[in-house]
């Protein structure tokens, strides 16, 4: 390709098999040419249990100048708290400005202006790729002047965030299993021209097996000509999950042929005993600031049946706005900690 591209971000985010460090650093250099403002980009795979402080499990850094690159802990270790969470609850597409909730006045702020603004960094852009479980990655880039994520920044980051966090999911669920089973035991196996050669589990019903049929030949279309012509719906037809339940990933076997195998991959969320589980998942991705088109693109599911489930979660819980609707979970949460 001419260029780099958003879905090369995805595609590097399904090399499941790769080491930690490699895997994160393939992920850094994809990043690097979409974020990179004279500031190199930071990458980090993190861990955050319940409501509380991210766990940073491995960190990786590109293009940073060195003696920017010396402080960055510091920047972040001496930051409040709170403001330190605000990435992982206000969706996957933010600048630190926008978290902050002001503009001009975040020149003034006292941590940038110790840290920071002596290297001409004036403001930054976060990339949080969450999920309910509490695992995820994310990227931080530092930007010359006062920036704004724009509304197609923000829906274009928030697809390849979903894919992110689900390949963060799948991973580490692969590692789990005994050796071998990684790649003997997927669920469905399609050819790219979305020829079935295996179907277990839910993956043998006719329904199932039309839905991941077509989301093989969706997710070939977004590799063909489509990806030059439109970038955009070429990222729009590639779903995170395919109903919620599968991720699609390459297998190539010795003789070089490539095949498409379907794993089961469902999130698992936390939340009150009256809600269902489907119910818990899309509660749980609101409570990191996605909204409704976006939780659809991530659980390969329609808007339509976010917004009933939702509408379900709050009868059961007795609410009737979205925002007492997330109040409520993570009391809840927060007294099942206790």
């Amino acid at each position: 390709m001419a260029k780099a591209d958003l879905l090369s971000i995805v595609e590097a985010a399904y090399r499941v098999d790769l080491e930690d460090a490699a895997w994160l650093a393939g992920l850094a250099e994809a990043v690097l040419p979409h974020l990179d403002d004279g500031f190199g980009v930071a990458a980090f795979e993190f861990y955050r249990p319940g409501d509380g402080l991210p766990e940073v499990v491995q960190r990786c850094r590109l293009g940073i100048p060195e003696k920017l690159a010396a402080i960055y802990p510091t920047i972040f270790q001496t930051m409040d708290p709170e403001i330190r969470q605000r990435p992982f609850r206000m969706g996957p597409c933010i600048t630190g400005s926008q978290m902050m909730g002001m503009r001009r006045g975040f020149l003034d702020e006292p941590h940038m202006k110790q840290y920071a603004q002596k290297f001409g960094m004036y403001d930054s852009f976060w990339i949080t790729a969450a999920e309910p479980s509490g695992r995820g990655c994310g990227f931080h880039a530092g930007r010359a002047r006062l920036t704004r994520a724009s509304a197609a920044q923000v829906q274009q980051w928030g697809r390849v965030a979903a894919h992110l966090s689900t390949a963060v999911r799948l991973r580490h669920a692969l590692k789990g299993l005994p050796p071998g089973r990684a790649r003997t035991d997927p669920e469905a196996i399609f050819d790219p021209s979305g020829k079935l050669h295996d179907a277990t589990g839910e993956a043998r019903s006719e329904h199932a097996r039309d839905l991941l049929r077509h989301a093989v030949l969706m997710l070939e279309k977004s590799r063909g000509p489509l990806r030059a012509k439109d970038p955009e719906k070429s990222l729009a037809i590639r779903k995170a999950l395919v109903a919620g339940r599968w991720s699609l990933v390459d297998q190539i076997e010795q003789n070089g042929e490539r095949y498409i195998i379907a794993r089961q991959n469902e999130p698992t969320a936390p939340g009150p005993a009256l809600l269902s589980k489907r119910e818990k998942e899309i509660v749980g991705y609101a409570q990191l600031g996605h909204h409704d088109k976006l939780i659809a693109y991530e659980l390969g599911i329609a808007p339509s049946t976010v917004r009933v489930l939702l509408g379900r979660a709050k009868v059961k819980l007795g609410v009737r706005s979205r925002k007492e609707l997330l109040e409520v979970c993570r009391g809840a949460a927060r007294a099942k900690a206790d």
